[in-house]
Parts: structure tokens; C-alpha cells; sequence
């Protein structure tokens, strides 16, 4: 946590998409939730999610998103 981070419920909801987006297998919808990963809007809050630390782990999850099984 971050004094001044992202918004915990904000950056939440976001990487359940993401992780609901890579168990449904659908390229599509892989590929829908990548872009949203790849430029996200947050609010920045007292005592939210350090900043680098979410913009890191979204790159994890775009990396996967767009991988090529």
C-alpha cells in the first residue's frame, strides 16, 4: 500500500477482468481486455495500491492476455 496509490476496489475489479478474461480462452476477449490493461484510468486515493507496483503487474497480465498458446 501507498499513501497516495491507486484505488484498491478500481485496480481490483480491473485484474478480475483480466484473470476472468484468460480463463475464458476467448481470443477476443483477451485481446478486448489487454487494451483495457494497457491504458488504465484509476483514482488516485489515500492509502491505495503503490503505483508501480499495479502498473508492473498489469504488463504481467497483457504480457499473458496477448501470448500465443
Amino acid at each position: 500500500m501507498s499513501l497516495r496509490g491507486y484505488d484498491r476496489d478500481e485496480v481490483d475489479e480491473l485484474i478480475r477482468r483480466g484473470n476472468d478474461a484468460l480463463a475464458s480462452g476467448s481470443p477476443a476477449e483477451r485481446a478486448a481486455v489487454a487494451e483495457q490493461l494497457r491504458r488504465p484510468v484509476f483514482t488516485v486515493r489515500l492509502r491505495g495500491y503503490d503505483r508501480t507496483q499495479v502498473e508492473s503487474h498489469l504488463g504481467h497480465l497483457v504480457s499473458r492476455l496477448t501470448a500465443v498458446d
